[in-house]
């Protein structure tokens, strides 16, 4: 079946999110709503209407010193286009979690080493993320990640276009809230400013997307709490990730990371020769335990063999090593936060669904990973109600993963999608169940236009 959509991830930056995303700092949860924020709102027409460019509130410039000219000032690099990235943060509260996973990568500034990296570091960046107002990667300054389903793109838009690509994939102009129009629609929601796109077509619909977007554009415009300042773990920890091309990092419970350990990460700082990688782990006051992170940090491959050295400072203890940036074909998964999903904690992934009716009241349904945790297939299910006889789809009936799976170990990863015989009013949700058949959850979950 032709898709009507491609997937953010299947065409785009999937060579380097592969090891940024999947397989790590999963957080086991599930819950995908949450209360909408403390954001303004106000109704917008729903009739096609441009939203009105309105930029993001800016801080007030304050008056610095003049430096006295006494020496040769050091020129100070241009901040990278990601360093922003705390900012877009909810609390967890925002999303009915105590913490979450968060990535963030800076495409323009990695492109500018895409001749320093190794082959395939950067595969993809240059290609159609079919992301609605943005033609390549390489247009964004920065994307973040953030659950549920969340994705931020930082970029110079065009918001008319842009509005009509949304509209275009079946959202309607609904509100604006602090200069973002906000549009919603069966899938999820979106939010549009003058120079970054919030979109959460994967949250589980339209309350729980539009909650989440607002909830991002709060902690972006300050009217919101965020998540550096509702967890103080979290600022310990982002501070030591510091300015890096491409981090991710999660606050978590002691016993679900390292030893002891209730946050986590990792982050690539690239140069033109060498790139520093910096996995810090913050402990709890009087409990750090720098042994524990040598000897996490001794087998882990995010440090690519090199030589690692580490350091305590307060709360936080720092794994680093220098890379030969040449080295690099792929942003390697593991963190102190957890490199793997244990076999009883759930992973967590974007599914996308998209109906075509056939006729006669049923039609195909495509779902798509759309980004998050690989998933073995052996794991991966399809349930619910509203199977139908539909001819050239992938499976008719409830039952195992039966499309794509072209991770490794036949893993179903980001751009891997299955398509499913239905009637139109479906009810179908995407189903984890552990090895052991012990634990089980649904990750996703769509519904037909007549459910």
């Amino acid at each position: 079946m032709p898709s009507p959509r491609r997937s953010f991830l299947r065409r785009s930056a999937v060579a380097l999110l592969a090891g940024a995303t999947a397989g790590c700092l999963s957080d086991g949860t599930t819950t995908t709503d949450g209360p909408g924020g403390a954001g303004t709102d106000t109704d917008a027409a729903t009739d096609g209407a441009t939203p009105t460019a309105t930029g993001t509130p800016s801080p007030t410039p304050t008056d610095t010193p003049t430096p006295t000219e006494t020496a040769t000032a050091t020129p100070v690099p241009d901040a990278l286009g990601n360093a922003d990235f705390a900012e877009w943060l909810p609390a967890p509260a925002a999303f009915d979690r105590e913490g979450y996973r968060f990535t963030s990568f800076a495409p323009r500034d990695i492109l500018d080493h895409e001749s320093d990296l190794g082959d395939g570091a950067t595969e993809g960046l240059r290609g159609d993320p079919a992301v609605p107002g943005i033609d390549s990667y390489a247009d964004a300054a920065a994307f973040h990640q953030i659950p549920p389903g969340v994705l931020v793109f930082e970029a110079a838009l065009d918001r008319q276009r842009t509005a009509g690509d949304l509209r275009g994939r079946g959202l309607t102009e609904a509100a604006t809230r602090e200069g973002f129009a906000v549009f919603t629609g069966d899938r999820g929601a979106a939010a549009l400013g003058e120079s970054a796109l919030v979109l959460a077509l994967g949250a589980g619909g339209t309350e729980a997307g539009r909650s989440a977007v607002q909830a991002v554009v709060d902690a972006k415009t300050g009217v919101g709490p965020r998540y550096v300042d509702a967890v103080a773990d979290c600022e310990r920890l982002t501070a030591a990730l510091g300015s890096a091309h491409l981090l991710r990092g999660r606050t978590h419970a002691a016993d679900e990371g390292l030893d002891g350990a209730v946050a986590g990460g990792l982050g690539f700082e690239v140069g033109e020769s060498e790139t520093r990688v910096r996995a810090p782990a913050v402990f709890p006051d009087g409990e750090v335990d720098e042994g524990a992170l040598t000897d996490w940090a001794a087998d882990a491959d995010a440090f690519y063999g090199q030589s690692v050295e580490t350091a305590v400072d307060g709360r936080v203890a720092t794994a680093v090593a220098t890379v030969p940036t040449g080295e690099i074909e792929t942003f390697r998964t593991g963190s102190p936060a957890g490199s793997d999903r244990t076999g009883t904690r759930a992973p967590e992934a974007i599914f996308g669904f998209e109906y075509e009716a056939t006729g006669d009241g049923v039609g195909a349904l495509e779902i798509t990973h759309e980004g998050g945790d690989s998933i073995p297939r052996a794991e991966l299910s399809v349930r619910g109600t509203g199977f139908a006889d539909v001819e050239s789809v992938d499976q008719t009936a409830a039952g195992q993963w039966r499309g794509t799976a072209s991770g490794d170990d036949h893993a179903i990863v980001a751009g891997d999608r299955v398509t499913v015989g239905v009637a139109s009013d479906y009810e179908i949700g995407v189903v984890w169940e552990a090895s052991d058949g012990d634990t089980s959850a649904t990750l996703d979950r769509g519904s037909g236009p007549d459910a």
